[in-house]
């Protein structure tokens, strides 16, 4: 399964014919990742404030797309990436800029496209019609996810560092997005103490974010409920001394360690600093229920390990494989953000109440 990436490449020249025959639809559907010999329009907009969710007739909104020939369903499964460092040489917890590049390559060229992991917490997802959305998330706060240098003279990115990759990428296709979620522990995120303001601040700037992973990485199964406080409510009042007002959402759990009381983890307060972790991430071997699913625990978020090292058939490279042999289970966008299509076989799957004012829409999966 490791060679996925390989496959992908591949199947590259199949992609080119596919496009060609896309470009006929190009009117009705200038941004897609998925392409049928039927034509397809935009999805149907909701006309109606919709809270809780409603179901809607697909045949009374005027413009109409195939969803049935694009595979969608919103009601699939999210990958979850887990990166810790990037650098040099690729082992169970580093992925060499190489290697990460090959990461993003591949998932671009099989129809994933980026969302933050707020997004993902909130159901807004707005990619093109036919992608799969793929989170990005990166642990520990390592001097390869985000490092300066000397260039000439003057301070520059690091090309090989984790967020300088990414914005490259982003530069060549600007449709993959760019997002992802640093989850740092302190005093020296990135491992630079003196430019901890600078890089905070430019990432979000650009739009990442950055989430708690205790203030000093400490392990959330073994604290007592105040020194777990401390860890928790320390890292957020440390964050907003760098990012005034800055809301911190999620925690990705150090070593994925939890207590059996999960309350005071997701929400409390320490010496008047607040937090709220919206979501919890775990140390992951699967991906995450879709937001509008009935099986969706924010508490406990499931990742994928993004590594080709004993991942026990459960890395990056094997799920891709999985998702690709049962379509299925993979979450298919009908690209609008306040729609929500999926086979009316999983209507029942659905939670109405995290559906919010989205419109709910079931269709015919089969003739």
């Amino acid at each position: 399964m490791q060679n996925i990436s390989l496959y992908w490449w591949k199947k590259r020249y199949l992609r080119a014919v596919l496009l060609t025959a896309a470009l006929l639809l190009a009117a009705v559907l200038p941004v897609s990742c998925g392409y049928s010999e039927g034509g397809a329009a935009g999805p149907p907009p909701g006309e109606d404030d919709n809270p809780g969710g409603k179901e809607e007739d697909p045949e009374n909104t005027g413009e109409e797309i195939d969803y049935r020939a694009l595979g969608v369903n919103e009601a699939g499964e999210i990958m979850i990436l887990m990166y810790h460092q990037i650098g040099e040489p690729e082992d169970v917890w580093c992925r060499t800029p190489a290697n990460f590049r090959r990461d993003l390559e591949t998932l671009y060229e099989a129809g994933y496209r980026l969302i933050s992991m707020n997004d993902l917490l909130e159901g807004h997802i707005d990619i093109p019609a036919g992608c799969s959305p793929v989170v990005l998330t990166f642990d520990d706060g390592r001097g390869g996810q985000f490092r300066y240098m000397e260039k000439d003279g003057r301070q520059a990115i690091d090309p090989d560092c984790a967020v300088a990759i990414l914005e490259e990428f982003h530069s060549a296709h600007p449709d993959f997005g760019l997002a992802a979620t640093f989850y740092i522990f302190y005093e020296a995120p990135f491992e630079q103490y003196d430019l901890v303001q600078q890089k905070l601040s430019y990432l979000v700037k650009k739009g990442f974010e950055i989430g708690n992973h205790c203030y000093s990485h400490g392990n959330l199964r073994r604290l007592p409920p105040e020194e777990a406080r401390r860890e928790l409510g320390l890292h957020v009042k440390r964050t907003q001394e760098y990012l005034p007002g800055y809301a911190v959402r999620s925690l990705a759990l150090p070593c994925g360690e939890f207590p059996g009381d999960m309350s005071y983890i997701i929400e409390g307060s320490f010496e008047g600093t607040a937090y709220h972790n919206e979501g919890v991430l775990l140390v992951g071997s699967n991906p995450a229920p879709s937001p509008y699913s009935i099986n969706f625990k924010p508490a406990a978020l499931p990742r994928v390990r993004a590594s080709e090292m004993e991942v026990e058939g459960l890395g990056l490279y094997d799920w891709m494989e999985i998702l690709h042999n049962h379509p299925e289970r993979r979450y298919i966008s009908d690209g609008d953000p306040d729609t929500v299509a999926v086979p009316e076989e999983l209507t029942e799957g659905i939670d109405r109440l995290r559906l919010g004012d989205r419109t709910l829409i079931p269709y015919q999966n089969e003739e």
